[in-house]
Formats: C-alpha cells, sequence, structure tokens
C-alpha cells in the first residue's frame, strides 16, 4: 500500500481517483459486490450438495481471487470469501496459488475446473479438497472462483479419514490428488470424477457434489465477467486494488490501539500418540501498525497425526487477531498484509512430509487460534476473554445400514459445539461452534432419519460453567445410540486439563467420553444405569471417572481415538468443557447469580460456595 494514502479505512473520492484509476462509486459497489459474489456461492452449495458437511454444517470455503498483475501488485490474492468456515478463508489462496502455479496459469481455458488435495500445497488435511476455475473476459484472465469442500470420507483405512493415533503417516490417510482437471473447457473428465466414486466409501454423493461445486464457481466466473464487462478491465482491476487496501488500512487501525509490547500465552493438547501432553506457545510482537506471531517453542511434530500444516497455523493467527479486535473486517488478502507467522519447520504448528496431518488439522488449528487470541488479549483487560471448550468436538459412526432391507454403507460424522468463556462485557455464551468455522449441526430429525442412529438428548450440564465476574457458559452433554455395529472415531479435547480463566476467573469443568454399553433399552425403561466406562478423560481405580490424575491409581485415557468398536444399542455420552469465567467471582451480580440458579446452569450450593449466597 502506497505511503501516501490517508490513514483513514474511507477515503476521499480524489484519493480514491489518483491512486486505484477509478471513481469512488464504481469501487464502493465492486466492493461490496465481491462480497455479495463470495455468499452467493457459498448458498448455491448449501441448496444443491447432498453431503450434509456441505448443506447442512458450512464446513467448506468458497470465495474469489485476483489475477496475477505484477504492475498492479496483485498475485492471485483473496478479495472475498463467502461466510462459511472462517478456517478456510486464508488457506484458500495458499491452496489455490499452489495449485495454480503447480499446474500453470497458462494452461488454463474458459471452463477448465482444477481440482486437488494436497495439504503440503498450501492445503489443511486430504478431506479438504480445493478447486479453482478461471475467470476469462474478452480471452484476458481476469482471477479465479475458488472452492475448499470437506467430504466426509476420501478413501483410506479409516471412515471419514481422522485417524488420530492410527494414521501413522500421510500414506495412511487416504486418496491425495495432485492437481487435475475436474472438468476440461466445461466438460467432466471422467477419469477425475472416477478418484471419488471408486475410492471412498459414499459413492452415490460425488456424481452430484462434484457438479453442485462446478455450477457454483461458474456462478462466480459469470457474475464478475458481468462486473468486468459494466465498468471495464481497468476499473475492476483498481477496485480489487481498492478493496484489498481498504482492509489492510482497517487492520492497521485496529492494530494501532493495541499497546505495543511482546505478550505470549500457552496451552496444551490432551495427549500425543504416547498419551503425553503438547504444549502450544505463541508470543506476539505489536509495533505500531503492524504484528508478529510467534509459535515457536510448541511442541514437536508427532507421528499419528500429530500436527497439523504452516498454512493452518498461518490461518490460526490471522483468526485469532481478527476476534479479539472490536472492529469487523472482511476477510481478504489486505486484511493479511500487516500480520506476519513464524512457524518453525518440525514443530506441530508447521508438519513436514510425511506426517499426517489428517487429524492435527482440527486439532492444532483450533489450539492455535486460542493461543493466539489469549496473547492478545493480554495486551489490554477490555480484550481479555477465558478459555472456551476450545476444540473441534468431533465424533463418528460408521458400518452397515441394513433399515431398508438393503446393507448400505454409512459414514456419519458431527461437530458438537459448546460454550464460550466470559469476557470483559460478559458472559460467555451457552452453545457455539469455535472461531475456526461458522458451521452448524444438522437436526436431530435429518439425523435420525439419514443414519442409524439415535440422538436422545443434548442438554446443558449444572455445575460446569467457569466463575467469575463474568462466568463462562455451561458444559454440553449429547447421548447417542448406534442402531447398528459401528466403528468410531473420536477427537475432545480439555479432558485432562479445565479450560483457563482469566482475570482472576476459574476454568469450566473438564471434558469426558463415557460409554453405557448395551443401555439403550435400560434407558428407554427409566431403568438406573450405574457407572459408565470411560472412554475418554480421567478414570480412578476402579474405573469410575474422576477430576484429578493425582489420584492413586488413577490414569488418564486418551481423548483423540480411531478404530473404536461399539455394538448397536450402546449408550454414549460425549461431554465438552466448561467455559473458563472472567474477573473475580466476587464481583458477580447477585441477580445474575440468582438467575444462573434458576435456570439450573447452578445448584444452590454450588452458588453459595462459590459466589457467597445461594441465589435465592
Amino acid at each position: 500500500m502506497s505511503s501516501t494514502v490517508s490513514r483513514s479505512a474511507a477515503l476521499s473520492a480524489t484519493e480514491i481517483q489518483e491512486h486505484y484509476g477509478t471513481d469512488r462509486t464504481t469501487a464502493e459497489v465492486i466492493r461490496h459486490a465481491l462480497e455479495h459474489i463470495a455468499v452467493q456461492m457459498q448458498i448455491k452449495i448449501n441448496t444443491g450438495s447432498l453431503s450434509p458437511a456441505l448443506s447442512e454444517m458450512n464446513d467448506f470455503g468458497i470465495g474469489l481471487l485476483a489475477p496475477r498483475d505484477e504492475a498492479a501488485d496483485l498475485d492471485f490474492d483473496a478479495i472475498a470469501m463467502g461466510t462459511a468456515a472462517p478456517g478456510h478463508y486464508v488457506i484458500n489462496q495458499f491452496y489455490a496459488r499452489m495449485a495454480i502455479e503447480h499446474w500453470g496459469a497458462e494452461r488454463f481455458r474458459p471452463g477448465d475446473v482444477l481440482l486437488y488435495n494436497d495439504p503440503f500445497r498450501g492445503g489443511s488435511h486430504i478431506n479438504d479438497v480445493g478447486t479453482v476455475m478461471p475467470i476469462f473476459v474478452d480471452g484476458a484472465l481476469m482471477g479465479f472462483a475458488a472452492a475448499i469442500t470437506h467430504w466426509l470420507d476420501i478413501g483410506g483405512p479409516v471412515p471419514t479419514g481422522f485417524g488420530p493415533g492410527v494414521q501413522h503417516d500421510m500414506y495412511a490417510e487416504g486418496l491425495r490428488i495432485s492437481p487435475r482437471l475436474l472438468y476440461q473447457e466445461g466438460e467432466l473428465v471422467r477419469e477425475t470424477l472416477e478418484l471419488f466414486t471408486t475410492q471412498t466409501r459414499i459413492p452415490d454423493i460425488s456424481v452430484n457434489d462434484l457438479q453442485v461445486i462446478k455450477a457454483a464457481l461458474a456462478m462466480g466466473v459469470d457474475m464478475i465477467s458481468g462486473y468486468v464487462r459494466r465498468y471495464g478491465p481497468a476499473a475492476y482491476t483498481g477496485a480489487i486494488r481498492y478493496t484489498l487496501d481498504y482492509n489492510e488500512r482497517a487492520m492497521r487501525l485496529a492494530l494501532a490501539r493495541i499497546p505495543d509490547g511482546d505478550y505470549t500465552a500457552e496451552d496444551q493438547l490432551d495427549n500425543n500418540m504416547d498419551g503425553d501432553p503438547m504444549p502450544i506457545r505463541c508470543t506476539v510482537r505489536k509495533r505500531g501498525m503492524e504484528v508478529e506471531v510467534d509459535f515457536s517453542g510448541s511442541s514437536r511434530e508427532e507421528w499419528g497425526g500429530y500436527a497439523c500444516t504452516w498454512s493452518d497455523a498461518v490461518t490460526a493467527a490471522h483468526l485469532g487477531l481478527q476476534v479479539v479486535v472490536p472492529e469487523t473486517i472482511s476477510a481478504n488478502a489486505g486484511a493479511y498484509r500487516p500480520v506476519q507467522v513464524v512457524t518453525p519447520a518440525g514443530n506441530c504448528l508447521h508438519a513436514l512430509p510425511p506426517m499426517s496431518t489428517n487429524a492435527g488439522h482440527v486439532m492444532f488449528g483450533q489450539k492455535a487460534i486460542s493461543v493466539t487470541k489469549a496473547a492478545f488479549a493480554k495486551a489490554m483487560p477490555e480484550l481479555a476473554v477465558a478459555e472456551h471448550y476450545d476444540d473441534v468436538a468431533l465424533f463418528s459412526f460408521a458400518g452397515v445400514d441394513d433399515r431398508a432391507g438393503m446393507p448400505t454403507p454409512f459414514v456419519y460424522l458431527r461437530i458438537f459445539m459448546g460454550p464460550f468463556g466470559g469476557h470483559a462485557e460478559g458472559d460467555g455464551c451457552g452453545y457455539m461452534f469455535v472461531e475456526g468455522g461458522n458451521c452448524v449441526e444438522p437436526s436431530v430429525e435429518l439425523d435420525e432419519e439419514t443414519y442409524p442412529i439415535l440422538q436422545l438428548a443434548r442438554e446443558f450440564v449444572t455445575d460446569t460453567a467457569g466463575a467469575g465476574k463474568h462466568r463462562g457458559g455451561p458444559a454440553t452433554r449429547v447421548l447417542l445410540s448406534p442402531l447398528v455395529d459401528a466403528e468410531s472415531f473420536y477427537q475432545l479435547d480439555q479432558c485432562r486439563q479445565e479450560t483457563i480463566g482469566v482475570l482472576g476467573g476459574t476454568g469450566g469443568a473438564k471434558a469426558a467420553i463415557t460409554v453405557h454399553r448395551n443401555g439403550l433399552d435400560d434407558w428407554l425403561a427409566g431403568r438406573e444405569l450405574g457407572d459408565p466406562e470411560v472412554l475418554a478423560g480421567i478414570a480412578d481405580a476402579s474405573g469410575r471417572l474422576t477430576d484429578s490424575e493425582d489420584e492413586p491409581g488413577a490414569e488418564f485415557r486418551l481423548s483423540k481415538r480411531a478404530g473404536v468398536r461399539f455394538q448397536a444399542r450402546d449408550l454414549v455420552l460425549y461431554q465438552v468443557a466448561g467455559g473458563a469465567g472472567c474477573g473475580d467471582p466476587s464481583a458477580r451480580d447477585p441477580e445474575a447469580v440468582r438467575a444462573d440458579v434458576r435456570n439450573e446452569i447452578l445448584t444452590s450450593e454450588t452458588a453459595r460456595t462459590t459466589y457467597g449466597h445461594d441465589g435465592r
């Protein structure tokens, strides 16, 4: 960005004309149109796809890239993204750019769609399949439409593709695709399609969803082409530069309000493959209108899926910053310019081949967001926010659905949400997805109709919220039962340690996964179930769930596992961690305590011991 441009995010008409060669109205129309187009592309995938990961859960990212134009300082930059999973915003640019360069920008023709899923080419994990489509207007390449879509199954030995502790390296993850054409000049390439129809457990969705993705990209291409023809290539390119610089100015102004200094934070992942905790460290160095986010000192990468790619770490640094600054700043490459990220090669946030990253993408990406957020919050008390349930809480069942008399393979994957921590201005919310994904949960009715699964309960758990002037949200517990024998993978952090409070707030309750074997009939009849078996969490010497590893005979049971077997009619209880509190609990408003007791977030006894009165 030119140093002569005003430090205000909004420029005068004269400045816009001088620096971007277009008038203010055109620049603003195109700036807003880019975001509108990205959202329309997103809706196309929502409404046309068959996979619930895309139609219901929003586990994808889609948007637009600039052309490569050295004179205009453009290099396939992300210029607008839809509002689906934020974890894909920054990665989409890296992933697409490296695929374009591998293929060769000069080889693209109108109607081509390039497809790829190699995490070590700027991506995340192999379930996230990237696609790009060139935007040609009167023979000139004006950029690309780009998407990253999560596939429920990508082949390999583990249903869903997530195999913590089982996938020792990238060769055990599933189908890995170097950049190749899915569509060639508008025609579907059969050989590429067959990779999905012959190598995955659920091929029936592939034929539809690949075409839907192409249609969404084509919508973006058509809409951008209309704007280029209406305003001209020079005005369009000027408006793109204006859009990127606008967000850069907005981010720099937001950073300027944060005091200069070095700020550090540390957390840990529950376990690696051997059961040992894995520390994650972050140092934020803030100077003027720029910042460096440094993940040096974090654990080394570990076999078994305990690592993520550098592009995940870069994304986490940007998201951790964006969720603490009060300003709303749209996601494009301009906002990324003032932020530098350090991820030493070989640590858990910068995996090197042949490490597996399929499970680590979500494990470490989210932890990196949290430590970045915690480090920034130390700069200003008004930015303080306590830890939330802090994981992409995943659970799956996979097997054969025989309910209709025709055995059919199924892969059921759910991302459960949880509570956020209290913050400087209020209590943590009770149920929301972590910052890396604007994901939603499908309805219980849809789950039970589509899969041989019962979801018997989803409820808040009393006395699990971290205490503070502003408390955290209460933990959420889900009760599931498969109606057929099934294989499972699960991931749930914070089973080993409490979430972390700030400014005197306390941590929330720990997470856990337990099972009552063959317990469905007893539950339906209202009979006593007894103590469950602890799958993930701390078990005491007798096998009961407990809170401390320091008890004699207690052991921690891994909270990230694949290849776990369940029998039909087992009862699985999946409980995320409680959100931590912010501020001294003695400063909490008595009326808020009374409301918590009334709403069964607290019992009277806990209110008395924690806040000094029983809430009556």
